[in-house]
């Protein structure tokens, strides 16, 4: 190896260059096809090729990135959406409903779930503020009191009595605008409605008594009357400046005439709270349209009335009585016992059927319903549809038919959320049936009458308990297999509920 000296490498090295050194580095295997640069090679010969022209050079600038959408689009797209779900809402939804409507049957109901019930309407009416007297009862007169006296008591309270006879047709309103709880132990009163033990009498007569514990309560109290050939108005108004000290007791009695003529009454409404309410039996003697009985802490005591629709209202008092319907039976209280006997009565043809509900809370409810619907074939949808409940005391109810009705289709709901379940069937039920318990046990069981099917003696009667355990049981009774083949429109539906009591549900046979 030969060893160059340091003068001989410092002579042999090549003099600085003063022009620009060009290397071309290798080609790149590959590059990008989108990159908007050009390559090495081209971007170097166009440099020296504009070296020495005065022109300015162009770069090469990347094109601006294009958004798939913009802000304003979206803005746009979602207002456009929002306007299309409103107008869909707006004319879509009452189109569809007319049509349904018009596609609809008459009546369908298809689970004890969903009941469509009646709207509560009520003829009784009353003005709380005393001055508007005039504007409420027209032709009418007030406190025409035909004696006055005085009591030989504490208080010396004064005591006034009247009597009107009245048309017994038409239209009977008897309200009061005492309130709970301002009035409460303050305003007493007793209503009696029945039928004139004398003869003689040709018309309604209706009695008034008040008793007031000053006479400054006494003249201040309204006891006024409406009266036409066609309607009947009583209304008392209460002032509004009482003390615990006054009190206020009233007598009303309203009597019906035993007449061959039987007297056609449209309407009957009472609304009187903290008074006890009687009702007598009124046998062949009135015919009563619609009936409605209400009044907070008003206790409601029914010997029997018959009528297309009755409704019965109360809180914190008991409901005893009797009740014959056609359209519908409502009987309504809290927190205090109901016992009703109630005759439910559906015409076949037509398109509703007859509906019953009765609640309470906190307290005992017993019903015995006797039904009635002449079918001249197995009906096309249900004869009576009810609604029973209570949430705490013991629930009893029984259905049976009346000896003259074949069997008829309902469908039933009972609720009692801490008491136990007591229902009861006779043997012309046909439908399906269903006992829930939370914590509590389930008996449904079937006894040993007999009965045929009026509309087809060859079928034999059934019972089939699809599912039973301790806490539930469902299945079906009725002639036949098995829901005979029948839609579930035709047939009766029973469900039956409690939480931690016990569920008993008998059929009869």
């Amino acid at each position: 190896m030969i060893i160059q000296d340091e003068d001989d490498l410092l002579n042999s090295k090549d003099p600085p260059v003063t022009t620009p050194a060009l290397r071309y580095p290798e080609r790149a295997a590959g590059r990008r096809t989108f990159s908007p640069l050009p390559d090495y090679e081209t971007s170097q010969a166009l440099a020296f090729n504009d070296l020495n022209n005065d022109s300015l050079v162009t770069f090469y600038k990347c094109p601006p990135k294009r958004r798939f959408v913009d802000s304003r689009s979206w803005r746009a797209g979602i207002a456009a959406l929002g306007m299309y779900i409103i107008l869909s809402i707006v004319i879509g939804i009452p189109l569809i409903v007319k049509t349904s409507q018009e596609n609809t049957k008459p009546f369908s109901y298809t689970s004890n779930y969903a009941v469509p019930w009646l709207e509560k309407i009520t003829t009784t009416h009353y003005v709380a503020n005393i001055n508007n007297l005039s504007a409420s009862l027209p032709n009418g007169s007030c406190n025409g009191w035909a004696t006055i006296g005085k009591l030989d008591d504490a208080q010396h309270s004064t005591v006034g009595q009247l009597l009107n006879t009245v048309s017994p047709d038409g239209r009977f309103s008897i309200t009061s605008n005492a309130s709970y709880p301002s009035s409460m132990n303050i305003v007493l009163g007793d209503l009696f409605v029945g039928i004139n033990p004398n003869i003689s009498v040709t018309d309604a007569t209706i009695s008034v008594q008040m008793q007031a514990s000053n006479d400054d309560l006494f003249d201040q109290t309204q006891v006024c009357f409406a009266l036409s050939n066609d309607a009947t108005g009583l209304a008392i108004y209460i002032p509004d400046n009482m003390s615990f000290n006054d009190q206020l007791l009233f007598n009303i009695t309203l009597l019906y005439p035993q007449t061959s003529t039987t007297a056609q009454v449209d309407s009957f409404a009472t609304y009187l709270p903290f008074f006890t309410q009687t009702f007598g039996n009124f046998g062949g003697y009135v015919n009563f349209e619609k009936v409605y009985i209400e009044g907070p802490v008003s206790r409601i005591f029914v010997g029997f009335i018959e009528a297309r629709e009755i409704l019965v209202e109360t809180s914190l008092e008991p409901i005893f009585g009797q009740f014959a319907a056609s359209r519908s039976l409502t009987v309504s209280t809290i927190q205090a016992p109901i016992n009703v006997n109630a005759s439910l009565f559906n015409d076949p043809d037509s398109k509703f059927p007859t509906y019953l509900e009765v609640n309470t809370g906190n307290s005992n409810l017993t019903a015995n319903v006797t039904l009635n619907a002449p079918n001249k074939s197995p009906p096309q949808r249900p004869n009576f549809i009810a609604n029973i409940r209570t949430f705490s005391g013991q629930a009893t109810v029984s259905f049976v038919h009346d000896p003259t009705s074949p069997p008829t289709a309902i469908k039933l709901r009972l609720e009692n959320d801490l008491g136990p379940v007591d229902a009861m069937f006779d043997q012309y039920f046909q439908g399906f049936f269903q006992a829930d318990a939370k914590l509590g046990t389930v008996s449904v069981t079937q006894g040993t009458a007999s009965s045929l099917d009026p509309f087809d003696a060859t079928l034999a009667r059934s019972f089939f308990p699809n599912y039973v355990s301790v806490t539930r049981t469902y299945g079906w009774i009725g002639w036949g297999p098995d829901s005979g083949g029948i839609l579930e429109e035709q047939i009766g539906e029973v469900i039956v509920e409690t939480s931690i009591a016990n569920c008993t549900l008998f059929f009869d046979g």
